[in-house]
């Protein structure tokens, strides 16, 4: 099979003709029809990860159930799906109440076995998520990440509510859709940037306000929020200086969630979250449940895809599409596979 595979960091993917895995006792091989190209890729081809290499990256990805192995029995040979990249144990604490992506023993696809940068994928079958045939192969693919992700930081993590006031720093791949989640929750949106193009992305997404990011970012923030400050801050820029100033804005009681990946760090005063009541809370990924109900957000024209899959390219152009959001020149790009199911 054709895959574009990591094999050393700081390096481009390489091309590769790879034998087709085959699937074992609960496992399930997976046809790749869409797999989105994502800033975590560039973490990852960064040596961000620490991942054993040679690897295949790509883990926002759908496609076509195509074996099954032994003991399957939850999806059948045809099924189109979404793919949950984190492979959980079900039996850890965090997996027995619901947070798999926080498993003792979590495996990533992309990260710790070969992901979507390639035609087939072996993964286990509770990875599966059944989708509609008249689903998009490019937009599931999507949904799986770049919308699920700040889905879960906006309501497991945050907790935004109506009438809140919502900053999303940040207006890239996961920031476009916090803002648009934020404002389909009915929250009051500010959107931080520092690009003409993302502010203007951000308006149409749903911002009620935008802030120029840089160093006045702070106090544009401030403005915009008014009396008591922002009560949700979700940072999705990997920058441990955009970090300080989602910290240095959090208001009254505001719950700041922390998105982007950074490796460096920055100070925090323990005064300013006491006297705020302040919180600053990691959110990794997201769970198998935030995808269904981003899907289904996306199925009744809630929420839109649209400016994720403008950009698809076939996996001979991988190292183009990494260079084009390295760059900024995109949003998202997409690898696709064909057309369809």
């Amino acid at each position: 099979m054709r895959a574009a595979v990591l094999t050393g960091y700081g390096r481009p993917l390489e091309p590769a003709d790879l034998p087709e895995p085959a699937p074992g006792p609960g496992q399930v091989a997976v046809d790749i029809r869409a797999c989105g190209v994502c800033g975590s890729d560039l973490f990852l081809q960064e040596g961000g990860f620490g991942s054993t290499l040679p690897i295949v990256p790509g883990h926002e990805a759908a496609g076509v159930v195509s074996e099954v192995g032994p003991g399957v029995e939850s999806v059948e040979v045809g099924c189109p799906a979404a793919l949950y990249y984190i492979d959980h144990c079900g039996e850890c604490g965090p997996c027995r109440a619901g947070r798999v992506n926080i498993c003792l023993r979590v495996r990533r696809m992309g990260v710790e076995f070969d992901g979507g940068f390639a035609e087939r994928v072996v993964l286990p079958a509770r990875c599966v998520i059944p989708v509609h045939e008249d689903d998009d192969p490019a937009a599931v693919a999507v949904l799986t990440d770049a919308v699920a992700t700040p889905y879960h930081a906006l309501v497991r993590i945050a907790r935004a509510r109506a009438g809140e006031t919502v900053v999303v720093m940040g207006v890239g791949g996961t920031g476009s859709n916090a803002v648009q989640l934020a404002a389909y929750l009915g929250c009051r949106v500010i959107a931080v940037s520092r690009s003409d193009a993302n502010l203007e992305l951000a308006v149409r997404m749903g911002a009620d306000a935008v802030v120029r990011g840089g160093d006045d970012a702070v106090a544009g923030i401030t403005e915009a929020a008014g009396p008591g400050g922002p009560d949700v801050i979700i940072q999705t820029v990997g920058s441990a200086a955009v970090y300080r100033q989602a910290f240095e804005a959090a208001g009254i009681g505001c719950r700041v969630a922390a998105v982007g990946a950074a490796l460096d760090t920055f100070p925090v005063n323990p005064m300013g979250l006491i006297w705020r009541e302040a919180t600053l809370a990691g959110s990794r990924g997201y769970t198998p449940e935030d995808i269904r109900e981003v899907v289904a957000l996306h199925r009744k024209g809630a929420i839109t895809t649209e400016h994720l899959v403008q950009h698809p390219r076939p996996l001979d152009q991988v190292n183009e599409a990494l260079d084009d959001l390295r760059e900024g020149a995109v949003t998202r790009s997409v690898i696709t596979f064909g057309k369809g199911w």
